[in-house]
């Protein structure tokens, strides 16, 4: 195989080392441990709730047909997660009622459900890994119900789940040191660490691999989305990628719960395409803001004059929409405050929503981001790439609403001076995380070379964001000092391939010596720049 050469498009040779070392690194302890440990319940929630499963083969651990006509609304009240969900179930047919999510099998036991009679409405019991030799689980009534174990259904790798974004954790400082006096203590032991102390490797292959390891990164997350656009739309698709990025981690769940509500087809077919911006955004608001459960949150008597009649106005038309959506409306204790910042509140990032797509809903967000990035242009002295990475972080960074960008709640203080809804930071979360993949699936597909070469541009140019823990601890592990991490992860593209690296070996057992970059590099392979 070549060593590597310069490339137009996101390179594959991270999947071809994998090919090539597999033999050494199939003897890697398997991950599926490791990983069984760590996935929180919360995240098999968001599975659930986000169908992130293949439908057509679900099957009860007993063997039996299953369809999931609705995975239920969360429960904020106390006993199983999920109410009201509606499965067929083949021998039982439709069935109606609770669902209750546990990652293991036996933590139904182990909770004690067996003896709770508030657990004798669960019609199905949802798990990530049966860990017990039952194929259904008893209630206190002394019924027994059926059991999904999700393991082999969902449509992602689960270690992904360890990678969700959550810039509320991330830290405001830069790549941090060792103490002074310490500068190789957290290397001591790391072949990367030792290698690049010793003067063995050098910055610049290292930064190189990290390229290739960021490259295979979104290609991997290119590759999960694509059969995606066979079940949905690209639109829709791309409509619950950005709810549920604006829910981050703690309202995961509920932003989910809302696009579930309102699937992006309503707000489409019932708003009229020509209405003005405004008219589009306040209907979407309505919309938005009713099912969210956040229409009741304003003291009338006590609010100032704006709050009350933009409230009114919400309010007003709110009591016009479907009796169904009124019906089917959450409340503003599946919502979690606690912990986020006031610019975070789940009212702002609903607002998001309401913007976004009150600018593109006759078109489509993804149409819109589309012809953006066909139309981006080299002028004066703004180079392409930065043409193209401006013209999709620009639909995020710096939306405006004229009530939302001064207030952080209904009624709230108003603001010294208008905020935007996003950040530049949560802006190229968005693009990275959700945005990028789906167009680099849908170019790919359609084999169109010159938008796959602008994506690429757009890659390599996007600058680094705040470190989060997992980039922190692998810059402690490979680097001497900060300035010298600073040198090598200077971009996005680094920082996603230090995530991969430590996803794939640094946060599993087997050390060193079964690591990817351990054995490309001691193999000799030169790398040039990609």
């Amino acid at each position: 195989m070549a060593d590597g050469g310069a490339t137009t498009g996101f390179s594959d040779l991270y999947g071809q080392f994998l090919q090539e070392f597999g033999e050494v690194l199939r003897e890697t302890p398997s991950r599926a441990i490791e990983t069984q440990q760590n996935v929180r319940e919360e995240y098999v929630r968001c599975l659930w709730f986000g169908s992130h499963f293949d439908p057509d083969l679900l099957a009860t651990d007993d063997g039996r047909r299953l369809e999931v006509v609705s995975p239920g609304g969360r429960n904020v009240e106390g006993g199983p997660d999920f109410a009201r969900a509606e499965l067929l179930i083949e021998g039982a047919g439709r069935v109606v009622g609770d669902v209750e999510v546990h990652t293991h099998a036996s933590d139904w036991r182990a909770h004690g459900h067996q003896g709770q009679p508030t657990y004798d409405g669960v019609v199905l019991h949802v798990v990530m890994w049966n860990d017990a030799e039952g194929r259904d689980i008893p209630l206190h009534s002394g019924q027994s119900v059926p059991q999904l174990t999700l393991a082999p259904f969902v449509e992602e790798e689960i270690g992904e789940l360890m990678d969700i974004v959550d810039l509320e954790g991330r830290s405001n400082r830069d790549l941090e040191s060792p103490p002074a006096g310490e500068e190789h203590a957290a290397v001591t032991g790391r072949y990367c660490g030792g290698a690049l102390a010793r003067g063995e490797m050098s910055i610049e292959w290292l930064g190189r691999f990290l390229d290739c390891a960021g490259d295979h990164r979104v290609r991997s997350k290119a590759e999960r989305v694509a059969h995606l656009q066979q079940k949905r739309s690209l639109e829709q698709v791309l409509y619950e990628c950005v709810a549920e990025a604006l829910g981050y981690k703690s309202n995961r769940m509920p932003f989910l719960q809302l696009a579930n509500i309102l699937p992006l087809s309503l707000p489409r077919e019932t708003v009229p395409a020509d209405a003005a911006e405004p008219e589009k955004r306040t209907a979407l608001e309505t919309a938005f803001f009713g099912v969210g459960g956040f229409l009741d949150e304003p003291e009338r008597d006590g609010a100032d004059e704006e709050t009350r009649a933009y409230a009114k106005e919400l309010s007003d038309r709110w009591a016009g929409l479907p009796p169904a959506l009124q019906a089917a409306r959450m409340s503003r204790e599946h919502w979690t405050f606690g912990g986020t910042r006031p610019v975070n509140y789940p009212v702002r990032r609903i607002a998001v929503l309401s913007v976004l797509h009150a600018q593109h809903l006759a078109r489509g967000l993804f149409s819109h981001l589309l012809a953006n990035l066909a139309a981006a242009r080299a002028e004066g002295r703004r180079q392409l790439d930065r043409a193209c990475r401006d013209a999709l972080l620009g639909v995020f960074a710096g939306l405006e609403h004229p009530y939302r960008g001064r207030r952080y709640t209904f009624g709230g203080k108003v603001l010294a001076r208008p905020t935007a809804l996003m950040g530049a930071e949560r802006a190229q979360a968005i693009v990275v995380d959700m945005v990028l993949p789906l167009l680099l699936a849908h170019v790919r597909q359609e084999g169109d070379e010159e938008l796959l070469r602008r994506l690429h541009l757009v890659w390599r140019c996007l600058p680094r964001r705040t470190p989060d823990a997992v980039v922190r601890r692998m810059c402690q592990v490979m680097f001497q000092n900060r300035a010298q991490a600073n040198a090598v992860v200077d971009s996005e593209r680094r920082q996603q391939g230090l995530h991969q690296l430590h996803r794939d070996f640094c946060s599993v057992e087997g050390g060193c010596a079964q690591c990817l970059l351990h054995r490309v590099h001691q193999a000799g392979r030169k790398l040039e720049k990609l």
